[in-house]
């Protein structure tokens, strides 16, 4: 049987416009290369353009230029450690990595600031400098550079950037002159008799077109977060969805096993909480919430209980929803609820999908109410409408009285200044995170008791994804590798849709981004030979 023609041909064909598209895009045609992207949403961006746009990079120049130092020795260390805590072994050659993963993240601590430093060159970007942003786990002794790798798009000035990345890429795009193909999907990959990728047929508006590839294609199209069906199917544990890019739905998946790809961690996922009522109203730009802000504030499950500090990073934050109880026969911390008064109302503000809303925004998400007991009956009402997405979650019986004695214990430990139940702003991370919306004056000032007297306000979060992080694997030159460890010819994948390295890590603000424009410079660099 006759193939059916090539529509085109182009040296790179990329797929998805996120940074790691964009940014493979920009790297590629600065190469001479001639270069394609074909994107499946109406509009560039991806789940970038949601994103704050940081990037964690180690060793980075403005790291090095205000007197820091980042070893490559320690930096694996750290990144080792938090990647596979059961695994992990100092005097390991591998530090007790599976090998490719080790070799993963030594790529990326070899070559994030370089990449970080061609796109400078390259005129696409100009950065700033969170030189005194702690990493996540900064009180860790493994982290011997617990401040300064955060870099950011310098016109955001540290702010949520990620419409400002996609912004600055799309215009170094643009003067490359690359066409973008919005509105168009990948079908499938085409390959040789060898088993070489050479080519993709695509679709858009229902006509399919047979691209033909002289270097490769890179596939960039974020994880699968958007499709229950797989969600269900691989990860560990069950997620209300995500705040991804709604076209995050897992394509490639099959597109690359037929290509004869292996894959890896494909259970794993970087979660965040998120408040349901704005994921069910508004999915498409609802994002997690990265920062839960407020001193009178405290969180507590459907017992009335508190069992995290409320200031946990988001991803550390999420894990607590997983908290299984043999006796219960179920997670009694899945939903959490954000109970907060009056005075904390200040807080409020856009952004990192903060549960308090801005003075300006309409607060539907938010039960408030005069007294405890009309707020238990608001919570117990949302929860009702919410069942087809929390497991028929239900208050306990208990839940105002428990609720009471949580609060007398919370406010007697904000009077101290001391939470001795969960060190709630006892590390840099909290107290950096909280002070982006602001923290109060007592002796710790992200605590303070809750008033005797109402209005008092509640919200509903839930476990969700930023995006998932499994996929075909890859080696350190993003070639997407068969089971043998062989490289597929001219199949390379980035970001999202790739088995990250990382493991179970979440490392910093940042981690994501960074890894990505990082991904996307080794593979372009790789495909071009440049």
């Amino acid at each position: 049987m006759t193939e059916p023609a090539w529509g085109r041909t182009v040296d790179v064909l990329i797929v998805g416009s996120g940074i790691g598209g964009l940014g493979s895009a920009v790297i590629t045609a600065s190469a001479g290369a001639r270069v394609e992207v074909v994107e499946k949403a109406e509009k560039v961006g991806g789940t970038t353009a949601k994103s704050a746009a940081c990037m964690w990079i180690p060793n980075n120049k403005y790291l090095r230029a205000n007197g820091g130092t980042d070893p490559r020795d320690e930096a694996l260390r750290y990144m080792a450690k938090l990647s596979r805590p059961r695994l992990y072994d100092p005097k390991h050659e591998t530090l007790g990595l599976p090998e490719w993963e080790y070799s993963g993240i030594a790529a990326f601590y070899d070559h994030a600031a370089e990449a970080v430093e061609a796109y400078e060159e390259l005129g696409v970007l100009e950065f700033g400098h969170a030189a005194d942003f702690p990493d996540y786990y900064a009180h860790l002794p493994e982290d011997a550079a617990p401040t300064g790798r955060i870099l950011f798009p310098a016109e955001s000035e540290g702010g949520p950037s990620g419409t400002v990345l996609i912004s600055k890429l799309m215009a170094a795009y643009e003067r490359a002159e690359v066409p973008v193909a919005t509105g168009t999907r990948i079908m499938r990959l085409v390959s040789d008799a060898a088993g070489s990728v050479i080519g993709a047929v695509v679709e858009r508006d229902g006509e399919q077109t047979r691209i033909r590839t002289r270097q490769g294609v890179i596939l960039a199209t974020g994880g699968f977060t958007q499709d229950p069906a797989l969600r269900l199917r691989y990860l560990d544990q069950s997620y209300v969805g995500g705040c991804a890019a709604r076209t995050n739905t897992g394509d490639i998946l099959e597109i690359a096993r037929e290509a004869g790809a292996d894959f890896a961690n494909m259970n794993v996922g970087m979660r965040a909480p998120i408040v349901l009522e704005r994921l069910l109203h508004d999915p498409a730009s609802v994002r997690g919430s990265f920062m839960i802000p407020g001193d009178s504030m405290l969180i507590v499950n459907r017992f009335g209980k508190r069992v995290i500090s409320e200031k946990t990073p988001y991803h550390d934050f999420a894990r607590t929803f997983f908290h299984w109880d043999g006796q219960f026969g179920g997670y009694p911390n899945d939903p959490l609820i954000v109970v907060w008064d009056e005075a904390a109302q200040r807080f409020g503000g856009e952004g990192f999908g903060n549960p308090i809303a801005a003075p300006e925004e309409d607060p539907y998400w938010v039960v408030t109410a005069d007294s405890p007991a009309d707020l238990e009956k608001g919570i117990g009402e949302r929860l009702e409408r919410l069942r087809a997405i929390t497991g028929q979650a239900e208050l306990d019986p208990r839940f105002g009285s428990a609720l009471a004695a949580t609060v007398e214990r919370f406010n007697t430990m904000a009077e101290e200044g001391v939470d001795h139940d969960f060190g709630r702003g006892s590390t840099p991370i909290e107290q950096a995170l909280s002070a982006y919306f602001g923290v109060g004056d007592g002796p710790n000032p992200m605590m303070a008791p809750l008033s005797d007297e109402g209005p008092y306000h509640a919200t509903i979060l839930g476990p969700a994804l930023i995006d998932t992080a499994g996929g075909p694997r890859v080696d350190d030159h993003q070639q997407v590798v068969r089971p043998d460890d062989q490289p597929i010819p001219g199949l390379y994948a980035v970001g999202n849709c790739a088995a990250t390295p990382s493991g179970e890590a979440y490392w910093a603000g940042g981690h994501t981004i960074g890894f990505i424009q990082c991904a996307a410079y080794l593979a372009t660099k790789h495909l071009t030979r440049s």
